[in-house]
């Protein structure tokens, strides 16, 4: 589902919907991970920072976990990738083996932590961090690398820098038409086509954190057996993949 000025608002919709959904689920499995297992599970730059830091230090069993964690989520987009490449020329539900993948991981992970308290935690981690492989590599592929919403470096410093682009639209609006040009200019804002990317990002940045207040609440209450929730959020991006909406966009090519 490639994103550009040609795409219909029908088409537009649906890869908004994806994104933000996507996002709130990212936000959500990032939370629950920390709280049951402490690790920041979607944030690879972290884990390799973890990596290095054990290893300098003589904590070998740490710095080998964080080096797992990272291969997993390699082979999570390694997963996702051979599994679009194998349905790309789909009209519809081309993106549906990799979601029912992290489907199922996500629920194995939910069902064995929650029935087996003294579950091998590591393992458990990995899965967790092969299904944010899956996801980011299957929503790069799907936005032409646009959005990656298992972590947000990214999406806050593109809000930085479209923040200061507003500014200048709004001054120049300013310089043209004085306060009138300066108000139609502001007006316009939520629908100036130039803006449409920072009204995303936004918007993922806004999910991502919702998710992580949802699954934090939801998971200090009722355990991993709340990672089903992220797996709902993935059902309805399936039932968004093959509506009629999503099979008006082709695939994004690499």
């Amino acid at each position: 589902m490639r994103f550009n000025e040609e795409t219909s608002s029908r088409g537009r919709f649906a890869y908004f919907t994806l994104a933000l959904l996507l996002a709130g689920i990212a936000g959500g499995v990032n939370a629950i991970a920390f709280f049951a297992f402490g690790v920041r599970i979607s944030h690879m730059t972290g884990n390799v920072s973890w990596f290095g830091e054990s290893f300098a230090s003589g904590r070998v069993d740490n710095a080998l976990e964080a080096g797992y964690l990272v291969i997993a989520f390699i082979l999570g987009a390694f997963a996702s990738e051979a599994l679009l490449e194998t349905s790309r020329k789909r009209s519809r539900g081309q993106y549906i083996p990799a979601l029912v993948l992290e489907i199922a991981t996500l629920g194995m992970v939910a069902f064995w932590g929650h029935t087996n308290p003294e579950a091998n935690e590591n393992l458990l981690m990995r899965c967790l961090a092969f299904s944010m492989g899956l996801q980011n590599a299957l929503t790069t592929r799907v936005s032409g690398a646009v959005v990656r919403p298992t972590h947000l470096t990214g999406v806050l410093t593109d809000l930085g820098i479209q923040a200061v682009r507003m500014v200048v639209w709004l001054r120049e609006g300013f310089r043209t038409g004085g306060l009138k040009g300066f108000w139609t200019h502001l007006a316009g804002l939520p629908r100036a086509q130039q803006f449409e990317r920072a009204r995303l990002q936004m918007g993922l940045a806004l999910s991502f954190v919702l998710g992580s207040v949802i699954g934090s609440f939801l998971f200090l209450s009722f355990g991993t057996i709340v990672l089903l929730l992220p797996c709902l959020g993935l059902l309805m991006v399936i039932a968004l993949d093959l509506s009629t909406m999503a099979s008006h966009t082709p695939v994004a090519s690499t």
